[in-house]
């Protein structure tokens, strides 16, 4: 008898128990099945708008880091130290535990990780949803490696979502990363799925286009045919250029004065390429919340200046200050007080002139930002909040790539053509002939504040010469506008040969991953 009630007692917990997983069996909530979810072009769509989300978020960390370690600007702020981790960029003390850095590269990997679920989950036959899904995937991606190589130099290459078992995954080679980028930036531009906009004056085509991935080929072309010693790519960056030059669909930007054209009632204009999208909506403000407008408008937020609205917002931090050395080749190459400078850059007298008022001394050079500038009415919440649309690529900086890859080429021609657009606009005398001296000229001074000085100071190999002061001293203003330069406390400070020509791979990233070596110097 024992032994049937044993039994029974046993057989009853069974079901108990058999009961309670049913019970316990619940679908989990909020978690996507890739598997199973992209079956519906709402479905891809919300896929595709996760990495135009991606590439929007890149903006603050991107921008701050590609243009502070250039010779174009000061880390800035309140004073030396108000930042440590941007003190450390602008002096090349910064290590793998930067945060900048560290945010740059996850956030690279981020897009890069959406991209291929994408890819590895939609079907391009199934619907022109899905086809136009992967091809920005591809693109993106191949955009997202173009950054990691020319700052990393071997990021390790993650073409697939990868099973726990590939997670530390090596350094790629340069031949394999610089394949995959022309690969996915081909599959793109020749998918035929890219949007493409209808007119010139088409402001309403707000998604990546055809010429947006043929512009990023023609710069990727441009470092293979250095980073891979075939000059024969310079053909194929300059043939790239002149598809998105020639295509009718863009033009240099003159509806308004030059150092308004970013400003955001000039979003989408003829001039852009491709700029992620802010949408003013008064009752979803914070869906604008970033960091970059505080940071690089002028510093204010304690009362160190008083400036009329109408002339730029109030309340910024001050970071991204420009240096003296980019006025004064401002000044050398196109005079005093040419239209473009003066368009770029202000000074503090001609800023006085328009009513801004210093009241404390600040770290400054007593040059400003004008074309960067944020206005009254792109701001709010001490600039943490903004509509101006963040800008990747423009018109002028693919007619910079198409002379530099036309002129080593041995077209010079088309070469000088680009370059005097460009002059024309900046109201300056066409040039004659052109070198590639000019061009660099050119591009420093058209793109300062872009993000392409660092890296291409890298690709000309000239960032050894041009950046060995920088972290040398900062600059302390007065109210009155008198400047003076103390030292930073750095005893090692400035580019350094066999360390800075390649970022730090973040320490989180190497202590998890025993496969990756990190960068020499570091």
């Amino acid at each position: 008898m024992k032994t049937k009630y044993i039994l029974l007692s046993f057989l009853t917990a069974v079901l108990a128990l058999s009961s309670c997983d049913s019970l316990l069996d619940i679908p989990r909530k909020g978690a996507i099945d890739y598997n199973t979810f992209y079956k519906t072009d709402d479905e891809i769509e919300s896929g595709a708008i996760t990495m135009y989300s991606d590439v929007r978020g890149w903006y603050y960390n991107v921008m701050l880091v590609k243009n502070i370690i250039s010779d174009d600007y000061y880390a800035g702020g309140a004073a030396h130290g108000d930042n440590v981790d941007m003190d450390a960029l602008g002096e090349f003390g910064f290590n793998s535990e930067t945060g900048q850095i560290e945010s740059s590269f996850s956030g690279y990997y981020g897009l890069i990780y959406h991209a291929n679920v994408i890819i590895g989950h939609i079907d391009p036959a199934q619907s022109e949803a899905a086809a136009r899904a992967v091809a920005e995937a591809h693109l993106f991606r191949g955009w997202a490696y173009f950054e990691l190589t020319t700052l990393w130099g071997n990021p390790p290459i993650v073409d697939h979502e990868l099973a726990p078992s590939e997670y530390a995954q090596g350094n790629g080679s340069t031949e394999d990363l610089w394949a995959l980028i022309e690969s996915d930036l081909l599959y793109a531009v020749n998918s035929g799925k890219l949007a493409q906009k209808s007119s010139l004056h088409d402001a309403t085509c707000w998604r990546a286009t055809k010429q947006f991935g043929q512009a990023l080929l023609g710069k990727a072309y441009l470092w293979m045919a250095t980073e891979l010693g075939d000059k024969s790519y310079y053909k194929k960056s300059a043939d790239m250029c002149a598809a998105v030059i020639n295509s009718g669909l863009y033009d240099l930007f003159t509806a308004a004065p030059y150092g308004d054209q970013r400003h955001a009632a000039y979003k989408m204009n003829c001039e852009d390429i491709f700029e992620s999208i802010r949408v003013n909506d008064l009752d979803n403000q914070f869906d604008n919340f970033d960091f970059y407008g505080a940071m690089v408008s002028w510093r204010s937020s304690g009362s160190e200046m008083t400036i009329p609205s109408d002339i730029a917002c109030t309340g910024g931090w001050g970071f991204m200050v420009p240096t003296v050395d980019l006025y004064e080749t401002f000044e050398k190459h196109e005079g005093k007080n040419s239209y473009r400078r003066t368009q770029t850059l202000k000074t503090y007298e001609e800023l006085r002139e328009m009513g801004v008022i210093w009241n404390m001394a600040t770290l400054s050079t007593g040059i400003f930002n004008w074309k960067g500038r944020f206005m009254s009415d792109e701001i709010s919440y001490y600039a943490m909040v903004n509509t101006k649309n963040p800008l990747w690529m423009r018109l002028a900086e693919v007619l910079l790539i198409g002379a530099e890859a036309s002129l080593q080429a041995g077209d010079a021609a088309t070469a000088l053509t680009y370059v005097n657009r460009i002059r024309t606009r900046a109201q300056l005398p066409s040039l004659s002939s052109v070198t590639l001296n000019d061009i660099k000229t050119e591009k420093r001074l058209e793109l300062c504040g872009e993000g392409q000085r660092f890296q291409d100071l890298l690709r000309w190999g000239d960032a050894a010469d041009r950046l060995k002061d920088m972290g040398k001293d900062y600059p302390k203003m007065e109210p009155n506008g008198a400047v003076t330069y103390v030292p930073s406390g750095r005893s090692v400070y400035g580019f350094k040969t066999g360390k800075h020509e390649h970022l730090p791979y973040p320490y989180t990233e190497v202590m998890l991953n025993e496969n990756i070596v990190q960068n020499p110097g570091y």
